[in-house]
C-alpha cells in the first residue's frame, strides 16, 4: 500500500560543474579552430557542430530535447528584430550602390589622399568606406590594397599603413548598420542596433578621435616622399566617375536615414524609405529601370566596370546576400540556447563572479574573455555569442543596462578579428597588404583607443547606463556591487 502511494517524480538533469564546463568549452574551441583553419568550412558549420555536441551531452545529463528546444526558441525570439533589420540591410546596400550613393562616398574619400596626412586620411577614408559598405573585408582587399601600394611609394613603413587601414576598416565595420558584427552583438543580447551605436559613441567614438589624432601626429613625424605612385587611386576615382553620374543629391538617402534615426523614428520603416529613395535616385541619375532595380535589391548589384578592384568592391548587396548570415544566426542562437540550457555558461560565470567585486571588474572581465575567445576560437561570431549569453545575468545583477554588455563584447571582439593572425580577417589583411603577422598590431590605434575608453568608463562609472527596470536592478541597489 505504501509503495502504491508513492509518487514518481521525474529525475532532474545533472548540473555541469566548472571542470566539466571548461572541458566542453575546450572541445568547442577545438571544433571551431578545426572548422576555420583545417576544414576551411563556413563558420556556421562549426557553430552547428558545436550545437549538436551540446545537444547530445545535454541529453546524457538527463535533459529532455523538448526542454532544450524551448530554450533555443526563447533565444531565437530575441533575434527576430535583428533578422528583419538584416533583411532590409541587403536591400539598402544594393539600392544605394545602384543609385551611386555608396560609390560617391568612396569617391570623395579617395580624394582625401595627400602625402603629408596619408595615415590620417587612410584611417578616415577606410572607416567611411567600410561604414557605407558594411564590409571591412571588401575595403581591405580593394581600397586597402591601393593604399598599401601608395604607402610604399611614400616610403611609409607598411606596418603603420596597415595599422591605419585596419583601424579604419574595422571601426567602420563595427559601427555600420549594414555589418553583421554589430547586428549579431545587438541580437545576442536582445538590444536595438541604434541603441548600440549610440552607446558606442563614448568608446568607439572617442577612441576614433584619439586614433585620428595619433595618425595625424605620426604622419607629420615621418619623412614622406614628395613623389608617390598614386596611379591605383587615380584608376579607382576615374573608374567610379566614368561609371556613375555623381552629384551631391546622391547623399540624400544617407542623410535622410541618419536624421530620421536621430529623431527616434522606428528604424525599420526609415530604412524602407531609404531603400525607396535609393531606387528613385537610381532611376533618375543612373538610368536604371524599375524592373532592373527589383532584381538588384533582391539578388544584389553586379558591377561591370571591367576594373577588377571596383567590381569586387561594388558587386554586393541584395536580400539574398544575407542568406548565409541568417543561417549563421540560426545556428548561433541554437548553439547559444543549448549551451545555456545544459549549464555550461552558468558554471563558468559562477566561478568568475567569485573574483568579480565591482562593475568595473565585471566590464574588464567580459572585455578580456571576449578578446580571449577570438584568440581561442579564431571567430568573432563565437566570441560575441558566448560572451553575450554568459554575462547577461551578471550585468542584470549589478544593475547595469544590457546595452553595456552589447557594447563591451563588440569592443572586445570586432577589432581582434583583424588582428589575431589565425582569424579570417587577419589572414586577409596579411595576404592582401603583404604585411607580416603581429607587426602592425601596435599601430591599430582605433582598437587600443576604444579599449582604453571602455575601461575608463567602466571604473569611473561614466557613460554606464543603469537598468531602467527597478525590479531587475534591486540586487545592485542592495549594495552587492560597487562601481
Amino acid at each position: 500500500m505504501l509503495n502504491a502511494d508513492k509518487k514518481e517524480f521525474p529525475k532532474a538533469p545533472r548540473k555541469v560543474n566548472f571542470t566539466e564546463a571548461m572541458v566542453i568549452l575546450a572541445i568547442i574551441v577545438a571544433v571551431m579552430i578545426w572548422t576555420a583553419l583545417i576544414a576551411k568550412a563556413p563558420t556556421a558549420m562549426g557553430v552547428l557542430y558545436c550545437a549538436i555536441l551540446c545537444a547530445v551531452y545535454g541529453m546524457i545529463l538527463g535533459n529532455k530535447w523538448d526542454d532544450m528546444f524551448v530554450n533555443v526558441l526563447d533565444v531565437v525570439k530575441t533575434a527576430m528584430p535583428a533578422l528583419y533589420f538584416l533583411m532590409l540591410v541587403g536591400f539598402v546596400s544594393a539600392s544605394w550602390i545602384a543609385s551611386g550613393t555608396i560609390p560617391y562616398m568612396i569617391y570623395m574619400g579617395l580624394k582625401l589622399i595627400h602625402p603629408s596626412i596619408f595615415l590620417f586620411a587612410t584611417f578616415l577614408m577606410t572607416a567611411i568606406a567600410s561604414m557605407v559598405t558594411g564590409s571591412s573585408w571588401a575595403i581591405v582587399t580593394s581600397i586597402g590594397l591601393a593604399l598599401s601600394g601608395i604607402a610604399t611609394g611614400l616610403s611609409i613603413p607598411l606596418p603603420m599603413a596597415a595599422g591605419a587601414i585596419v583601424s579604419g576598416c574595422f571601426l567602420g565595420d563595427k559601427w555600420s548598420p549594414l555589418s553583421d558584427t554589430p547586428n549579431l552583438s545587438a541580437a545576442s543580447t536582445g538590444q536595438n542596433i541604434i541603441k548600440l551605436f549610440k552607446s558606442m559613441v563614448p568608446t568607439s567614438g572617442y577612441g576614433a578621435v584619439l586614433a585620428a589624432a595619433g595618425f595625424l601626429v605620426l604622419g607629420f613625424m615621418l619623412p614622406v616622399s614628395s613623389t608617390a605612385d598614386t596611379s591605383l587611386v587615380n584608376q579607382l576615382t576615374e573608374g567610379l566617375a566614368a561609371n556613375f553620374n555623381f552629384n551631391i543629391l546622391l547623399l540624400l538617402p544617407v542623410v535622410f536615414v541618419f536624421v530620421m534615426a536621430a529623431m527616434k523614428f522606428a528604424i525599420l520603416p526609415v530604412l524602407s524609405m531609404g531603400v525607396g529613395l535609393g531606387m528613385i535616385e537610381a532611376m533618375i541619375f543612373q538610368g536604371k529601370t524599375f524592373k532592373a532595380l527589383t532584381g538588384i535589391v533582391w539578388s544584389g548589384y553586379v558591377s561591370k566596370t571591367e576594373i577588377k578592384v571596383i567590381d569586387s568592391l561594388l558587386s554586393r548587396g541584395g536580400a539574398m546576400s544575407i542568406a548565409g548570415l541568417v543561417m549563421l544566426l540560426f545556428a548561433a542562437f541554437t548553439f547559444a540556447g543549448l549551451i545555456e540550457k545544459i549549464g555550461v555558461l552558468d558554471a563558468i560565470m559562477e566561478k568568475l563572479l567569485k573574483i568579480i567585486k565591482s562593475r568595473g571588474s565585471l566590464i574588464a572581465c567580459s572585455l578580456a574573455t571576449s578578446i580571449a575567445t577570438v584568440f581561442l576560437s579564431s571567430s568573432v561570431y563565437v566570441s560575441i555569442i558566448l560572451n553575450g549569453r554568459m554575462y547577461d545575468k551578471a550585468y542584470r545583477k549589478t544593475g547595469l543596462d544590457i546595452i553595456n554588455l552589447s557594447r563591451t563584447i563588440t569592443e572586445g571582439s570586432a577589432y581582434f578579428g583583424g588582428m589575431v593572425p589565425w582569424s579570417g580577417g587577419a589572414l586577409l589583411v596579411i595576404s592582401s597588404l603583404g604585411v607580416a603577422p603581429w607587426v602592425y598590431i601596435p599601430y591599430v590605434f582605433g582598437c587600443w583607443g576604444s579599449i582604453f575608453f571602455t575601461l575608463l568608463w567602466a571604473y569611473t562609472g561614466k557613460h554606464m547606463p543603469a537598468l531602467e527596470d527597478e525590479a531587475e536592478g534591486q540586487l545592485a541597489a542592495a549594495g552587492e556591487f560597487a562601481v
